[in-house]
């Protein structure tokens, strides 16, 4: 019988089209929720490793340093090995031919099963082409292990120049033998290392800085595991050592770091080493090597109860520190015996629970060279052990301390010691002190304002300055300051030959910037000093602390006064108003020579009252229209009557008075302040102004000379329009203008005006508050109006805010240091007017300054220390005691708000250490398990898997129930079973 299909009608067709849709659809559907699952979660046998860099969290933005260490884990999936008891999982390590990596460190402990690891590479295959096989481990695991993690540390070589990949590879032990059953890279940049490379907490704190080493995660003896010990290792030798910048609050960790390679490491922008932690029996840094470390702050940190030597000297070379603030350690400076000489110059060192520098006993030749330092405030009693090695001249011991008490088996000079404490650097650790080469030519240090020569004959030789800063009792050294003491008009300056200079030279000279403030100027370059022909009263003074040579300060042309002085004679002294400087050339025959003082001798440009004089803070004009305003202000007015200005269109002289007699407002004790409106000047002719300054018996004295440009100001006009509603809208233009400087006016294009204008008369204001406002009023009906708005003169209200003395971080043994002031100290009287005995005065003010430079750094809270530790303020105006009856004068370069209120702005600097986790001796602590398989996953989102597996299952149900109804699908069980019914 022949069967024949049957043929379906489209009626019939299309239930069978919509089933076969519906067919797609449900494995569409299926195969999407299959690829949604996590690997781990489709199919146990599908293993995965992955490499992750776990310290440092990330290279720097230029790559990983030549050199640098890195941590990284391995985790792996594991399905196929056999049982024990042989070996069954192996992990291989590969790093790139070019990369010479060494070290490599493995964690011995599985990070999720716990079990033992073994070093080995028996079964590790061949490294691909361009790669090394580092190292290994193997293990036996008990049936069930599903994966496991391994963290591991290596360090790139210091010969890599490129990036690469890490790699590495999973075997295990089959039936078939042993399988690689899984791999993984992870990619490196790499920067070649430099002669100069830098040192950071982490690749953020690097920026640009490139070649930078930052810290990984190990904490191991020698400092491994710290940026700055990967760095010193980084640079090969021999060839020229390297220089190690250090970046930002540095933080090393409780392992001392070695310094075994003669590398020079120093901060930049204010750097420091410090430390947090507890553990803190170790030094900071370990020096075996001929280093030198500079411009560093370094610390302990946190440590509380028992501190860190800060530095520890172990070297056969000699070790050098320089321009270093050392504070709040132990032992400073611990030296143990041994033959290399330890230099230190132009160092803070305060503040340490231990000595400053403490040097082992013992037969070791090295010796302890010390400079141009301040020692003080450490511990109790001696600052200095040398057990009878070492020098420590022209060193700072603090006021009124013999350094015969601070220092202990140390040579010492008698009176090559600093009278005052060497000033801190701005914005950088140290003391401004420099050693410098003295040439035939004229050469300027100290911001230009001190320059030295010597004479063509002579050799170059070396030469000390110290500054000491001014505007404080405390800046002065030796007698302090007191009322009756010298106005400073320059830094104090410490100036002595180097210890290595055997003949002195036949002629040294030396300048001095006397042009701090234009009152400066002004009082110098007049007829009571410069401009006297005397060069006795030129007023550049020394000061012989030694065998009474002078008579407190003398000046350097005088016949020095001192009751030791057995006739001496002065030195040629000049001035030069060009150049705003006072020479002084030594010799060696008067008095200071160049073969007893140039060891001892602190200088200073400076103001001592005479029996009839004035002192400026500020002597200036201003340019305006046809007319200039003439502005003077007096510290003290010793036995003045009064002033008259004067003018000249000559510098050298034809001056006049432009000006009725001016009574003074001040007095000995106190100053004031004057202006004079000098007006019909002619535009752009230069005018000379100087002051005849009239004493109380009618003798005259005259101040320096400034000058000035009348000039008109030119407006510019910004044109604004404002309609005006009325019929006939007509736009009203308006112009405002305000030049500087300017007078107060108002203007309209009209025909006829009124107005007033200023006069020949000048305007006298000696007082702190003077409003010149003349007006000019022209008024007219047209269309536009220009309103033009000009200021010559500005209102000025002078509110004079004593200054309060800035601190620098000073701490006690357990935190960073805060910088305060050194205690009041007993003060010695300058000597009188040079040549001549000293005369009853008025009263005169203390010393006024050239602007503090010393900066602020906040930290947590800090102690304070007893009386004596203290740290003296920088170049600023000291604090004012209330009715003191006289305004401390404006500051040189200081900076004025147009409301013409003067306030100190002292700069902050704020760090704060971040801590970082830190690892077990050999490899950082697990983070815990986290193997990539299902069971974690469907442990964590069943009740998701469990609703969709329903939803499939409805979905499948209902769709075949429909088919079956439509007899579009047949269950061949079910139909047998009826067709056996029937």
């Amino acid at each position: 019988m022949n069967h024949t299909s049957p043929t379906l009608s489209p009626a019939q067709r299309r239930p069978l089209q919509s089933a076969g849709i519906i067919r797609r659809v449900l494995a569409v559907l299926a195969v999407f929720f299959i690829l949604s699952l996590p690997q781990s979660t489709r199919a146990q046998t599908i293993q995965s490793t992955s490499l992750t860099l776990q310290a440092p969290a990330a290279c720097p933005p230029a790559g990983c340093a030549a050199g640098q260490t890195l941590n990284v884990r391995a985790s792996f999936d594991l399905t196929a090995y056999l049982p024990p008891p042989d070996a069954n999982v192996q992990l291989c390590i590969y790093t790139p031919i070019n990369w010479s990596a060494t070290d490599l460190r493995i964690g011995l402990t599985g990070g999720v099963t716990g079990n033992p690891y073994q070093m080995g590479i028996t079964n590790c295959s061949a490294p691909p082409t361009g790669y090394n096989l580092l190292g290994g481990v193997q293990t036996t695991l008990a049936v069930g292990a599903f994966g496991d993690w391994l963290d591991f540390s290596f360090r790139i070589g210091n010969t890599a120049t490129a990036g690469g990949s890490v790699l590495t590879r999973v075997l295990e032990r089959t039936a078939g033998g042993w399988q690689q059953t899984s791999q993984a890279f992870l990619g490196i940049s790499v920067t070649a290392t430099a002669d100069v490379v830098y040192v950071a907490n982490d690749a953020a704190a690097c920026g640009a800085s490139s070649p930078c080493y930052i810290n990984s995660g190990e904490d191991l003896p020698g400092g491994l595991g710290t940026g700055l010990k990967d760095a010193i290792d980084s640079h090969p030798l021999p060839g020229q050592p390297a220089t190690i910048l250090i970046t930002g609050n540095y933080l090393i960790k409780n392992n001392a770091v070695l310094v075994d390679k003669p590398h020079i490491i120093q901060g930049v922008n204010d750097a420091r080493i410090t430390y947090l932690g507890t553990s803190c029996s170790q030094p900071m840094l370990r020096i075996t090597a001929g280093a030198t470390l500079r411009d560093l702050t370094i610390n302990d940190g946190t440590c509380s109860s028992t501190s860190r030597s800060l530095v520890q000297v172990e070297s056969p070379q000699t070790v050098s520190l320089i321009s270093n603030d050392l504070t709040g350690g132990q032992d400073a400076v611990r030296i143990l015996d041994n033959n290399g000489d330890v230099i230190l110059q132009f160092n803070h060192i305060t503040g340490n629970s231990g000595y400053a520098i403490w040097r082992e006993a013992g037969a070791g030749s090295g010796k302890v060279q010390a400079v141009a330092n301040n020692f003080y405030a450490n511990r109790s009693g001696f600052q200095v052990e040398c057990s009878d090695k070492g020098r420590v001249d022209h060193n700072f011991w603090g006021f009124g301390v013999d350094p015969l008490t601070a220092i202990s088996q140390c040579t010492f000079t008698a009176g090559k010691r600093l009278g005052a404490p060497a000033l801190p650097r701005s914005n950088a650790p140290g003391v401004t002190a420099e050693k410098v080469t003295v040439t035939s030519t004229k050469t300027y240090t100290s911001d230009g304002k001190v320059a030295f020569q010597h004479a063509p004959s002579d050799s170059d030789f070396d030469l000390f300055i110290v500054n000491h800063g001014s505007g404080s009792p405390d800046n002065v050294p030796f007698t302090g300051g007191m009322p009756g003491s010298l106005t400073a008009c320059s830094n104090y300056y410490d100036i002595f030959l180097a210890s290595d200079v055997t003949l002195p030279p036949s002629l040294l000279d030396l300048f001095f910037r006397y042009d701090s403030s234009t009152g400066c100027t002004a009082t110098i370059e007049s007829t009571a000093y410069c401009g006297s022909n005397d060069p006795a009263l030129i007023p550049l003074w020394w000061y012989d602390p030694v065998a009474n040579i002078t008579d407190g300060w003398d000046t350097t042309a005088q016949n020095p006064a001192g009751s030791g002085a057995a006739g001496a004679t002065g030195q040629t002294t000049i001035c030069n108003p060009v150049l705003k400087e006072i020479q002084v050339s030594i010799d060696s025959s008067g008095r200071p020579n160049s073969t007893d003082d140039l060891n001892f001798t602190p200088f200073v440009v400076g103001l001592l009252p005479l029996p009839s004089s004035v002192i400026f803070s500020q002597f200036s004009a201003i340019a305006g229209n046809t007319q200039a305003a003439v502005q003077w202000t007096t510290v003290s007015e010793v036995n003045t009557s009064g002033f008259y200005l004067l003018r000249s269109e000559s510098e050298s002289g034809g001056f006049s008075r432009v000006s009725p007699f001016i009574p003074r407002r001040g007095s000995g004790i106190g100053g004031a302040f004057y202006e004079v409106v000098d007006s019909g000047l002619t535009n752009g002719t230069t005018y000379y102004y100087r002051l005849e300054i009239i004493s109380t018996t009618q003798e005259s004295s005259f101040s320096g000379v400034i000058r000035v440009v009348p000039q008109q100001a030119t407006p510019t006009s910004t044109v604004t329009s404002t309609p005006t509603p009325s019929s006939s809208p007509t736009p009203t233009a308006t112009a405002t203008s305000t030049p500087t400087p300017t007078d107060t006016a108002t203007s309209s294009a009209t025909p006829t005006a009124t107005g007033t204008q200023f006069t020949s008369t000048p305007t006298v204001s000696p007082t702190a508050t003077l409003t010149l406002s003349p007006t000019i009023t022209l008024t007219g009906t047209i269309t536009p109006t220009r309103t033009i708005t000009f200021t010559l003169i500005p209102t000025r209200t002078r509110t004079r805010t004593p200054v309060i003395y800035p601190t620098v971080d000073y701490r006690s043994p357990t935190l960073p240091p805060t910088r305060t002031r050194f205690p009041t100290r007993t003060f010695t009287p300058f000597g009188g007017t040079p040549g001549t005995a000293t005369s009853t005065l008025e009263g005169y003010p203390a010393p006024q300054g050239t602007g503090s430079i010393t900066p602020n750094l906040t930290t947590s809270p800090q102690p304070t220390f007893p009386p004596g530790s203290g740290y003296p303020i920088g170049e600023g105006t000291p604090t004012l005691p209330t009715g003191e009856g006289y305004p401390p004068p404006p500051e040189p370069n200081e900076t004025r708000s147009t409301s013409g209120v003067e306030t100190p702005s002292p700069q902050s600097t704020t760090w704060t250490a971040t801590a970082s986790a830190t690892g077990s001796p050999t490899l950082p602590p697990p983070e815990g398990p986290k193997p990539p398989l299902a069971i974690s996953f469907m442990k964590e989102y069943w009740q998701y898997f469990l609703g969709a597996l329903i939803a499939e299952i409805l979905i499948v149900a209902a769709a075949g129930f429909y088919l079956y109804r439509k007899g579009l699908l047949r269950f061949p069980l079910l139909r047998n079973k009826n067709q056996a019914d029937q």
